[in-house]
C-alpha cells in the first residue's frame, strides 16, 4: 500500500465501501445513525471540498441512545490501527467495531451527483395532462414553438391526503408562437394559486398573484418573448404557492389569471 490507513464497509454481496482514513471529511450523528463522509477521489469537480470533489457518505444504522458511544469507536479505528485496513462494518459476517453497531445502511457516492429530474414537454402535438404526486420535484422544460397548439397541466387536487409538499417547475427554453398557450390550473376553484411573478422590463415589477386566481395562462397571442419564463409551485396541502419570474414588462399581459380552475 501508500503506508495509509484504509477503512471497510460491507454493506452486503457485491456491496462494499473502501477509502482512506486520512479523507475522513467528519460525521452526524442522529437517531439510530451514524453518517461518515469521506473525500471522493471520483466526485464532481468543484463539489463538497478544497480538493474539487464531492463527498462519500456512508449511513451506518445503530441501537438508539449508543449512537455517541458508537461513534467513539468509529472515531478510535479512524484514528490509526496495528492493521493498516481495518473492517468498520461488516454485514456478511456482522462484525462492527462496536456492539451496537447493526448495519451499513447506505453508500452514496460523491460522483453519483444530484440532479434534479428534468421533462421536457413541447407542444408539436396539443396536450392535456394531470400531474402526479410521484412527479414532484421534476422540471418541466418547455418548448411551445409548434403554431397553434396548446398544453394544459392539472395539479394534484391539493386538498388531498399526501399532497402537502408536492413541487414542481417549470422553464421555456425559447420564444412561444403566437397562438400557443400554456395553462396551469389547480384543478378546483375552491383550491387557488398564491404568490407573485417578477416581470422584467424597464417597469420590473412583481405580477400579485393574492388567492384570486386558480389556473393561470401564458397567453402567447400577447406575447411571444418566453424564453426564460420561470415558474415554480408548491402545495401546503391546501393551496399552490407560486414564484417565478417573466421578462416581458408588467404592462403586458402575458400571463393571464382566471378564478376558474
Amino acid at each position: 500500500m501508500d503506508g495509509q490507513n484504509y477503512v471497510v464497509f460491507h454493506a452486503g454481496s457485491d456491496n462494499s465501501y473502501m477509502n482512506s482514513s486520512a479523507n475522513f471529511r467528519g460525521a452526524d450523528v442522529g437517531a439510530t445513525f451514524i453518517d461518515l463522509y469521506f473525500a471522493s477521489s471520483a466526485g464532481i469537480a468543484g463539489v463538497g471540498n478544497s480538493g474539487g470533489t464531492g463527498f462519500d457518505k456512508v449511513r451506518l444504522t445503530v441501537t438508539a441512545t449508543y449512537e455517541e458511544s458508537a461513534l467513539e469507536a468509529v472515531a478510535a479505528a479512524l484514528a490509526g490501527s496495528k492493521d493498516p485496513v481495518k473492517v468498520i462494518a461488516d454485514d456478511n459476517n456482522s462484525v462492527y467495531v462496536h456492539d451496537f453497531i447493526t448495519a451499513v445502511a447506505s453508500v452514496t457516492l460523491g460522483a453519483q451527483g444530484n440532479f434534479r429530474p428534468v421533462e421536457a414537454i413541447t407542444n408539436a402535438a396539443a396536450v392535456t395532462r394531470q400531474l402526479t404526486t410521484a412527479e414532484s420535484g421534476m422540471l418541466f422544460t418547455l418548448d411551445m414553438t409548434t403554431a397553434d397548439n396548446n398544453v394544459t397541466l392539472t395539479l394534484p387536487l391539493a386538498t388531498t391526503a399526501g399532497t402537502a409538499g408536492t413541487f414542481y417547475d417549470f422553464v421555456y427554453l425559447a420564444n412561444c408562437d403566437d397562438d400557443a398557450d400554456f395553462i396551469l390550473t389547480t384543478g378546483a376553484d375552491a383550491v387557488d394559486f398564491f404568490g407573485g411573478i417578477v416581470a422584467g422590463g424597464a417597469n420590473s415589477t412583481i405580477q400579485d398573484i393574492d388567492g384570486d386566481a386558480s389556473k393561470l395562462t401564458v397567453d402567447g397571442s400577447v406575447a411571444q418573448t418566453t424564453e426564460g419564463l420561470r415558474m415554480t409551485v408548491v402545495c401546503d396541502g391546501a393551496n399552490w404557492h407560486l414564484t417565478g419570474y417573466n421578462k416581458t414588462v408588467i404592462g403586458t399581459a402575458l400571463i393571464v389569471l382566471s378564478a376558474s380552475a
